[in-house]
């Protein structure tokens, strides 16, 4: 043995091959096995030596294969240093073809025993295998056991046996990069990825990142979108078992574990992502697969937009070859899932259908959570699409005008909502993306100077008060900004200053350097920059309050020194002692913006109107302002209040105008001035009753000579202005008020002061007066000569509207001076203060009638401000806070005033004249609309409030207490008669229920019993007011859509405005049963229909939406395939059947002899709708058959059957009905103008109009019938079902031949001929005559050839005479 192996080390081949046949094979393969373990002396080459020594001798092949055998085992073992198995695998493979084809399979089959029994554990004897399979696959036959097989189907053996048997979860890796070194063919591919992406779940998360290296590896063979799916589908799983873990709670029961694997899960995550990246950077087919993958998962937007799928698609977009593509796909299917999610809300049946709805907002803020361990990769790509999606849906501008403070609704608004929390969670997340963040944020604030910017502000406010320190280690930035403030528009700049106004606190400098750019834009030349100027100071005012202040609820609480000190810590910025918030230091910061603020008083009106609205809320926030404020106040009036009391009008209204050539220009704002003085004056009362007065005696002696001159100002002024009259002002019914010179200008600016001060004045009074008489009286006064004065307004306006040909606009009230607080206030007095003390005196207002309506006016004005722009004028009209106090405070008045006034007086009538219940109820539904939109989550708090009542455990319940009260409310109405029977205040209260129903979820009994409620009143109830109808039938069918199947109420209304509306045949008699009574002849056309064809129109969308998702779903592999066939059955049947219930509504209407005309129109147009909707079905049925995935359902071809006997004739019928009805029309119109040729000429111009309508309306529909007549041709042919047997011909168009025309020319033709005959043959015998007689009734009892029925069956007789009237005409 040892000079065998000597000579084995040497290379001998020949003489090993000698000394072999004396040695037993069991001894040979002992000593190897033992050199190779021990690493004793060359042992790779003596096992060579051997190997080609027992080949060369065919007694010894089978030591060969031992050898073999042996080595795999060892090398499998892991018993060798890596040098000497690399040496060994090398030899190996080079001596491979000395092996026969049998020993070749006996290899083969130990490899398989192997995974099978689960002994593959480094993989190193694994890498024989592919060559092995490489040389059998040459081989002619490959003998194995009893059998033989050719060597390509001998290796497709051994790879499926290797696939087909249970893995080890540790010979995984081995075998996944064992058989990247194999030749495969697509479908041993296909099979290869299949069992290695099913053996992912069995590995651990540390050993995933290499498997999905082999996967990719092997994904360049092909089957890329196999790799795709299978590994998105893993992580997803993954994802969504840990979904609901929150990785910052803590708690003693969780286990430590959970942790670390949710750690492992999103570093493994985060490698593979990079993986795949780096993969795709090298392999561009793979990331052509990967957009086709987001492309075709765009209909299940939970794929798409799940964490890992969302993080892999933004790591991709740093390609740029694939930036554009993922990002258009991201956003389409973002937007997209909010519509379908906004779908499924509004409709029950879509609900039904669909019932998942992908949270699309917490797929993508995990996604930013699961950023944090490490996936720098991602970061960018997330602040992309955050900026990408407020862009795309932010609000827009309609025609350059910039919309502020409207309500933003619907996907858009929610799209670019979730752009603006991807981006302040970003924020939040990571450092490294903060300065680019804030860089776009500025950028677009400064370049989108036309277009709204309201979004990107509340963005950079979120962010400063999420991390204030990140912006002040940016000043630079902060300061550049300021640099560009006076360049922005006021609005902009506004809401920048309000969303960094938290910074100046924390940096000295900061505000040092707005200061210097707010008073150079004070002195600006542009308009906007003084503007933007004076509201910077003034926001400085409020938030820099001088120490010794009222310490309020209004007023800011300066921060403590502790509190401070805290703040420069967390900002971690480096500031000295001069720079940090110093309170004792506002004064003086105060009197200088003082200071600065006089000079506005020299500027533009529009400028002082800003000072003036703002200088009061300033004074709340900073009651230590007061003396300074009065004093430039009480300056500022001097300069027109006329001293001497003896003269009238104590105002110098010619000082507040300025002249410029022929332009007159207003340059004081005098009753704004007024105003702003009696709201200071009334805080500085309110100040002074809390504030103990043994301090700062000389600010307050100064301050309260001020005041007191102030007030002894404006009780002269009310006095005064009773007397004066409107002569004294100049203005009088005879005083021009036209716009088109300067005296009539000049004569608007005079009385909209004077009506301004007047306002003033009044609720100066009302505040000062205490409820006293003489203050009434005074308020009264005051009353009666604004209502003078406006009603002088109304009137030449209206003259002057008339002159024109407009409208008259007197009914409008003009904008008021008069705050939302003093409105609040002065409508509680006169309609809910209840005191004893006051009631009598207050006697006085309430018995006014006309000062009590204009009071409710002006609070209608300000609750319909708030509405559109969230805001009113006043002071205090920009607090949301205080508005929603206010508005609760009116909402209960109202409430308490109209329920009051329900009950009838002591005659048993109600005096209309005396009492303002509609307006209270239309200032209740916009309270209500107003809450409900801008101040959703304290809705069912703020309801509960408005009555007094505590906040109930069930919010459903409680919305619905207040719906039952209104409820029994419009009942009382409806069963009341004559004039109580107000369907105004009907309107109004069923709006309230509208606004009260949208709180409601749609699923919940009380919405049930709503819509029960409505449907009755429908059903019942007779109105005769069409706008009440409308709403009511409005309300019903959004009701019934959003809990119920809405087509059976539309084939029910369709009967009844058939019912109602009569038949297109004359002669044909409809029965006149209605479902609902409120369908009469009166509401059917246009009220009715115009609602039902609507209504079409939003189911037809739903299901044309369906059937896109049902077609997506056939297209798509799935595991349960007989569970969602059955489920795809089920929805195709309800898709049948709805549209066959719309299809015999349309067999209704198409009937209904409605005018021509808009309506007429309208049918035409859904018609078409209709039949593309059908054509829709038909390809969706067309493309299963050409997928071989379905059938056609009987139910599919009841609907056919239905189309062809109940909607296409009834549609040519309806086409001919409308062109001949026209014809007679316009016949008619020149029949009457025949007389005067331009009358003929405009009933001429009028037809040819009609016609042009026509020529797009009606071949629409004919070429949709015509489109689904073709489809329905090429579905018969695929299915083998004749669905064309209830399909008639259509009608050509070119020409019609009106068969009754023609029937009835040709008998009068066979009349006329036997009466010739009878005259030439007078002289005949009577016989003859009998005989001819007898043969012409034979002959007309068999009609000939050309002559047709005179009674055919198909189409009736009525509508084959109404169609012969139009003889040979096309």
């Amino acid at each position: 043995m040892e000079s065998l192996i000597d000579e084995a080390e040497d290379g001998n081949v020949s003489k090993a091959a000698e000394l072999l046949s004396s040695i037993k094979d069991e001894e040979i393969i002992d000593v190897i096995q033992k050199r190779l373990c021990k690493e004793k002396g060359d042992a790779v080459t003596a096992l060579r030596t051997v190997l080609q020594a027992a080949a060369s001798a065919s007694e010894k092949r089978k030591i060969c294969t031992a050898l073999y055998k042996r080595c795999i085992e060892i090398l499998e073992k892991n018993e060798l240093s890596s040098k000497l198995a690399s040496n060994l695998t090398g030899m190996l493979l080079l001596e491979t073809d000395l092996l026969q084809n049998s020993a070749l399979a006996e290899i083969c089959s130990l490899f398989i025993d192997m995974v099978k029994s689960g002994s593959i554990q480094c993989g190193k004897g694994l890498a024989l295998l592919p060559k092995i399979l490489s040389v059998i696959a040459l081989e002619e036959t490959v003998s194995y056991g009893e059998s033989s097989l050719n060597g390509e189907k001998y290796k497709s053996h051994v790879i499926n046996s290797l696939c087909s048997c249970k893995w080890n979860s540790q010979s995984v890796l081995h075998l996944a990069g064992m058989f990247k070194d194999i030749a495969l063919t697509n479908e041993e591919l296909r099979f290869v990825l299949e069992k290695i992406i099913r053996m992912m779940k069995e590995l651990e998360l540390t050993d995933l990142p290499s498997l999905v290296y082999q996967l990719l590896l092997l994904s360049t063979k092909g089957h890329k979108k196999l790799v795709i799916d299978g590994v998105t589908k893993y992580f997803i799983e993954q994802d969504a078992r840990h979904k609901d873990h929150d990785p910052n709670e803590f708690s003693e029961d969780l286990l430590e574990g959970d942790n670390a694997s949710i750690e492992t899960l999103r570093q493994t995550e985060g490698t593979i992502i990079l993986h795949i990246n780096f993969a795709i950077s090298m392999d561009q087919e793979l990331g052509r697969e990967f957009i086709k993958f987001l492309k075709g998962n765009q209909l299940d937007t939970s794929k798409v937009l799940a964490p890992f799928v969302l993080a892999l698609s933004l790591s991709l977009s740093r390609i740029h070859r694939f930036e554009g593509q993922i990002f258009d796909l991201l956003k389409a299917t973002i937007m997209k899932s909010f519509k379908d999610s906004d779908k499924q809300r509004q409709s029950n049946w879509v609900r039904e259908v669909v019932p998942d709805i992908c949270h699309i907002q917490d797929y993508v803020l995990s996604t930013i959570q699961n950023s944090k361990h490490g996936w720098d990769h991602v970061v960018q790509g997330l602040v992309q699409l955050g900026f990408g999606l407020m862009d795309a849906y932010g609000p827009k501008g309609a025609f350059g005008r910039i919309e502020t403070g409207s309500i933003q609704t619907g996907p858009s608004h929610e799209a670019c909502q979730l752009g603006s929390k991807i981006l302040l969670h970003t924020f939040k997340a990571h450092d490294m993306v903060k300065a680019e963040i804030l860089e776009q944020i500025f950028n677009r604030v400064v370049t989108k100077a036309t277009a709204p910017v309201s979004h990107y502000l509340e963005l950079l406010s979120s962010t400063v008060m999420a991390a204030p320190q990140r912006l002040l280690e940016s000043s630079t930035k902060v300061r550049e900004m300021f640099d560009y403030l006076a360049l922005l528009t006021p609005a902009a700049a506004e809401g920048l200053l309000r969303a960094i106004h938290p910074l100046l606190k924390l940096s000295m400098s900061l505000r040092d350097s707005l200061i210097l750019v707010l008073r150079k834009a004070m002195f600006s030349r542009q308009l906007d920059s003084r503007k933007i100027g004076v509201f910077g100071f003034l926001m400085i005012l409020k938030n820099f309050r001088i120490l010794g202040g009222l310490p309020s609820s209004q007023a800011s609480q300066p921060f403590s020194s502790s509190q401070m000190e805290k703040i420069r810590k967390l900002s971690e910025v480096q500031v000295d002692v001069h720079a940090r918030y110093n309170p004792a230091s506002n004064e003086a910061l105060c009197l200088e913006i003082m200071g600065n603020l006089r000079r506005v008083l020299t500027q533009q009106a529009d400028v002082r109107l800003m000072f003036y609205q703002g200088i009061y809320e300033a004074l709340c926030k900073n009651t230590q302002i007061m003396g300074s404020v009065l004093e430039i106040l009480l300056c500022q009036l001097k300069k027109y209040y006329e001293p001497a009391e003896d003269v009238n009008p104590p105002v110098k209204l010619e000082l507040c105008i300025t002249a410029q050539g022929d332009q007159i220009y207003l340059s004081e704002p005098l009753a704004h001035l007024i105003c702003c003085i009696q709201l200071c004056l009334v805080k500085v009362s309110d100040i002074r009753r809390q504030q103990n007065l043994d301090h700062n005696d000389t600010v307050m002696e100064d301050s309260n000579q001020t005041q007191q001159e102030l007030e002894e100002m404006m009780d002269s002024l009310v006095t005064r202005m009773i007397k004066s009259e409107m002569e004294d002002f100049e203005l009088d019914k005879s005083a021009d008020y036209s716009l088109t010179n300067s005296v009539g200008v000049k004569n608007n600016i005079f009385s909209i002061l004077v009506l301004g001060i007047y306002e003033s004045l009044m609720e100066y009074t009302f505040h000062s007066g205490e409820y006293s008489e003489s203050s009434l009286q005074q308020i009264l006064h005051l009353h009666e000569n604004y209502k003078k004065l406006s009603e002088v307004l109304k009137e030449k306006s209206s003259s002057a509207a008339g002159k024109k040909g407009k409208a008259p606009t007197g009914g409008k009230t003009a904008l008021s001076l008069l705050s939302l607080q003093g409105t609040t206030e002065i409508m509680r007095a006169l309609i809910s203060e209840t005191a004893p003390s006051l009631t009598e005196n207050l006697k006085i207002l309430r018995e006014d009638v006309d000062f009590r309506r204009h009071i409710v006016n002006v609070a209608l004005q300000k609750i319909q401000q708030v509405q559109e722009k969230g805001a009113c004028d006043g002071a205090e009209g920009g607090d949301k806070n205080k508005v929603l106090q206010h508005l609760i405070t009116l909402a209960k008045i109202f409430i308490t005033y109209y329920t009051e006034n329900q009950r009838p007086d002591e005659e048993g009538k109600r005096d209309r004249t005396k009492y303002i219940s509609g307006p209270c109820l239309e200032g209740l539904v916009g309270i209500m609309t107003i809450i409900s939109q801008r101040y959703t989550h304290q809705f069912c708090h703020c309801l509960c409030e408005m009555v007094d009542a505590d906040e109930s455990d069930d919010p459903q319940e409680a919305i619905y207490s207040h719906i039952k009260k209104y409820q029994r409310l419009v009942m009382n109405i409806l069963k009341s008669e004559g004039e109580d029977k107000n369907m105004k205040e009907v309107q109004l209260l069923l709006g309230i229920v509208q606004v009260l129903c949208r709180q409601l979820y749609s699923t919940g009994n009380q919405f049930q019993r709503v819509l029960e409620w409505v449907h009755k009143l429908c059903t019942e109830q007779s109105i005769d007011d069409i706008p009440t109808c409308k709403l009511l039938f409005s309300m019903l069918m959004t009701f019934t859509q959003q809990i119920k199947s809405c087509p059976p109420l539309l084939r029910d209304l369709s009967q009844d405005i058939h019912s109602q509306l009569g038949d297109i045949d004359q002669e044909t008699q409809v029965e006149d049963k209605t479902h609902f009574s409120l369908v009469t002849h009166r509401t059917a056309a246009p009220v009715v229909l115009s609602l039902v064809l609507q209504q079409v129109e939003r189911e037809l969308d739903d299901s044309e939406w369906v059937m896109g998702r049902l077609r997506a779903e056939s297209a798509q592999t799935s595991d349960e395939v007989e569970v969602e066939l059955t489920q795809r059955e089920g929805h195709e049947r309800s898709v049948c059947t709805r549209l066959g219930i719309l299809v015999t509504a349309f067999h209704e209407l198409l009937q209904s002899a409605i005018p021509v005309g808009a309506c007429m129109e309208s049918i035409v147009k859904q018609s078409t709708r209709l039949y593309g909707t059908l054509t829709i079905l038909v390809k969706y049925y067309l493309n299963l058959y050409q997928q071989r995935t379905g059938h056609l359902s009987s139910r599919f071809e009841k609907l056919i059957k239905l189309t062809g006997t109940h909607l296409t004739q009834f549609c040519y019928g309806m086409i001919t009905y409308i062109q001949q009805t026209e014809s007679e029309q316009v016949q008619q119109n020149v029949d009457k103008g025949k007389k005067d040729k331009k009358k003929q000429a405009a009933a001429l111009n009028a037809g040819k109009a009609r016609v042009l309508k026509e020529s797009r309306t009606i071949p629409n529909l004919i070429f949709s019938i015509e489109t689904f007549e073709k489809f329905l041709i090429q579905l018969s042919k695929k299915s083998k079902v004749n669905l064309m047997e209830h399909m008639k011909m259509s009608t050509s168009r070119d020409f019609r031949i009106n068969v009754a025309t023609v029937q009835a020319v040709m008998e009068n033709d066979s009349d006329s001929e036997e009466s010739e005959e009878e005259t030439e043959e007078n002289d005949t015998t009577t016989a003859d005559q009998e005989m001819e007689e007898e043969e012409s009734e034979e002959q007309e009892n068999v009609a000939p050839a050309n002559k047709r029925p005179a009674e055919p069956i198909e189409p009736p007789p009525a509508k084959k005479s109404k169609l012969g009237k139009k003889t040979g005409k096309v």
